[in-house]
């Protein structure tokens, strides 16, 4: 709807705002009211000082008066420093940042008026800016980006001045922008700005310190060529004077950093300055986290549910992971999982892998192709249950009874935290769990106990004897399906337990080791976002310490299995 038909009432008190104002003052002069083509309403008008006349045009915003009225040079020119660019509207007192319905079209051509006054006035003061550009205004055009990090100017800074050092670049090309770090100086690797392990193109270059009072050169061949031939470098000086190929080139000056760059394209050779972004230090995360990269972890089902508790554990700074998933991954799978369309024919766990080093960078991924509880080998079985019982956590998101079942057992025998996750039918909510030798009882029991607490509301949990866990029948036959959000909100709970695990094996954040997690009215849910928590009963050791008794008849087990290894000694030679 457009909005002076829709509220004539403000639209007709602007013109009256501004004719009042043209009565009051004498500057103001040539008023006109219009539609644009666009059927935006718009006025024309004139400001006089000093005897010559500007002329301005105001259009009133479609989302008026929600958002500010556009006021422009009408003759398309470059009138004030305080402007977007020539032709651009002025960037007046009353902008997007600070602007208030109250404020009218009358006070816009107002402080049009101070802003020229103030900026003709030789003898006046310099008019405040209030321009606060972010980062990302300031790089909207600049598609070559070099990023600066502390460690990496420390290093520059301490190039003696007239030097030059051979440098690792590293370069890539990614949403349509190049952009550039320095991967190594002096053998130095810690300088870099996005971790190792990315699609990244790596080549030489040189940094050199300028001596002081050396200007940056202009990003052209000759001036890049007159400096290095000022400063002495031959070698380098051909290498910019040349027909064709790439260069890299960083230049420190004082505080002053210029990447500069040279390739070849359309039968021409390009000359550029990158534009320099300067990384901040820190980190985003909790300082505890700082032992998750010493931490590995076991995801059985890398599906909606598993691969994203992965990509949330590597952001979290995990590093380490086997995944297990047998699974291929199709179309209709990218509704609900953190892959995307191109891992569309791969197996998950491939694809996953493939994801996570997107993420992180380098991380020590195994991957298993293994359905485990499906139609496997016993020697494949054994080898996953192997490598599952050398991670610090287990993960079971497959929602499969046989999955859960050969996860417990190693996770019993290994005494390992085990955590397990359900998206129930239809989206409706979802369960997470967690166990600990000598906090829950033993991962089998556990689910019982749950199992029975679901039993006890008067409802099974939604997701016993369903083929599939992600659907369910709504009261008029149509389905019920989990979308993406919906599992994300399990996947973040699940991960949340992962993450206490690990960080705080011992001291959880907590208080019961189990919830059931509501996302829409059904079932023990009366709301959206409903939390039952489920207490379980048992905290036990779940292996018991080999008595005296039982290591004598292990002992004796093995005597008669490997006779020869004994040779007539109670124990097995060396």
């Amino acid at each position: 709807m457009i909005w002076w038909l829709e509220n004539p009432a403000r639209a007709r008190s602007e013109r009256q705002g501004v004719a009042e104002l043209a009565e009051r003052v004498s500057w103001l002069r040539n008023v006109r009211w219009y539609l644009s083509n666009s059927a935006a309403l718009a006025v024309d008008f004139e400001i006089d000082h000093d005897g010559q006349s500007v002329p301005l045009t105001m259009s009133y915003a479609e989302f008026h008066p929600n958002a500010p009225p556009i006021v422009v040079p009408r003759d398309g020119s470059r009138l004030s420093s305080h402007q977007y660019g020539a032709g651009g509207n002025l960037c007046l007192e009353h902008r997007a940042d600070n602007w208030q319905t109250t404020i009218t079209g009358a006070m816009m051509i107002e402080s049009a008026h101070r802003l020229i006054v103030g900026e003709r006035d030789v003898d006046g003061p310099e008019l405040p800016s209030a321009h606060s550009v972010s980062l990302g205004q300031s790089v909207r055009g600049s598609y070559f980006r070099f990023l600066l990090t502390s460690p990496l100017a420390e290093r520059l800074n301490a190039i003696e001045p007239g030097q030059s050092v051979e440098i690792g670049i590293a370069e890539k090309y990614h949403a349509e922008t190049f952009t550039v770090m320095i991967a190594e100086i002096d053998g130095a690797t810690d300088v870099r700005a996005w971790p190792p392990g990315i699609r990244e193109t790596t080549k030489r270059g040189h940094a050199i310190r300028l001596p002081a009072g050396s200007a940056m050169p202009a990003a052209t061949q000759d001036s890049i060529a007159n400096l290095l031939g000022d400063l002495g470098f031959a070698a380098l000086r051909e290498q910019v004077l040349a027909a064709s190929g790439e260069m890299d080139l960083v230049l420190v000056s004082g505080t002053d950093v210029g990447h500069f760059y040279a390739y070849d394209g359309s039968q021409k050779r390009y000359f550029g300055r990158s534009r320099i972004l300067n990384v901040g230090a820190g980190t985003r995360l909790p300082e505890s986290y700082a032992v998750l990269a010493g931490k590995s972890v076991a995801i059985v089902g890398c599906g909606s549910l598993g691969s994203k508790v992965a990509a949330m554990l590597v952001r979290a700074g995990v590093s380490q992971f086997t995944l297990v998933d047998d699974d291929i991954l199709f179309a209709a799978n990218i509704v609900r999982n953190e892959l995307g369309a191109a891992a569309v024919g791969a197996h998950k766990v491939d694809a996953l892998k493939a994801r996570l080093t997107d993420i992180a960078g380098t991380v020590d991924i195994i991957g298993r192709r293994v359905a485990l509880g499906g139609q496997e080998s016993a020697d494949s079985t054994d080898s996953v249950m192997s490598a599952l019982r050398a991670c610090d956590l287990i993960i079971d998101a497959t929602a499969d009874a046989h999955c859960f079942n050969f996860c417990a057992a190693v996770a019993r025998e290994s005494l390992k935290p085990f955590i397990w996750g359900e998206v129930f039918a239809g989206g409706i909510g979802g369960l997470v769990a967690r166990v600990r030798s000598g906090h829950e009882p033993e991962p089998q029991t556990a689910r019982n106990q749950i199992n029975g607490w679901c039993e006890a509301h008067g409802i099974p949990a939604p997701l016993a004897g369903l083929a599939a866990p992600y659907a369910a029948a709504a009261g008029d036959g149509m389905p019920l399906v989990a979308d993406d959000a919906e599992v994300a909100i399990i996947a973040g709970h699940l991960t949340r337990f992962a993450t206490d695990v690990l960080v705080c094996p011992d001291e959880s954040a907590f208080p019961v080791p189990a919830y059931a997690i509501g996302l829409r009215r059904a079932w023990i849910f009366s709301d959206p976002f409903e939390t039952w928590p489920i207490r379980l009963v048992g905290s036990e050791p779940w292996k018991v310490k080999q008595d005296s008794a039982s290591a004598a008849e292990s002992l004796e087990l093995l005597r008669e299995l490997l006779p020869s290894a004994f040779n007539g000694h109670d124990q097995p030679s060396k």
